[in-house]
């Protein structure tokens, strides 16, 4: 009883840890979109594209280690919040609007995280 527990305990921090680097990851959205509005090569773009790189870097290594402790299909399917983020994002950086076509798209999304999700249970 003691190892499900801890089992269950693992696999929690395991999907804390995911969503952390999701959203992490999901700021290299933003750092595209700075360093897009910039003149190629100027210090700025510079900047926002290597905060990019990095970001990318980190996602790919810390990627690796969770994929060790959770189902493929499982972290897979998470990585659609990534398409909510990049909404609230939008909304804080860079002023944009959410429509409620945007709102209907986000819940179809989390529905279908959670329908995955729970599907292994």
């Amino acid at each position: 009883m003691n190892n499900s527990a801890d089992n269950k305990t693992s696999k929690i921090k395991y999907f804390m840890a995911l969503h952390m680097l999701l959203l992490i990851y999901s700021l290299g959205s933003v750092c595209s979109k700075m360093a897009s509005g910039e003149s190629f090569l100027s210090f700025k773009f510079c900047l926002f594209y290597g905060l990019l790189m990095f970001i990318l870097v980190v996602y790919a290594v810390v990627w690796q280690q969770i994929i060790k402790g959770l189902p493929i299909v499982t972290a897979y399917a998470n990585k659609a919040v990534t398409v909510i983020w990049g909404l609230v994002w939008g909304l804080l950086v860079f002023n944009e609007t959410i429509t409620v076509f945007n709102i209907v798209g986000a819940v179809i999304i989390m529905a279908g995280v959670y329908l995955v999700v729970t599907g292994d249970e």
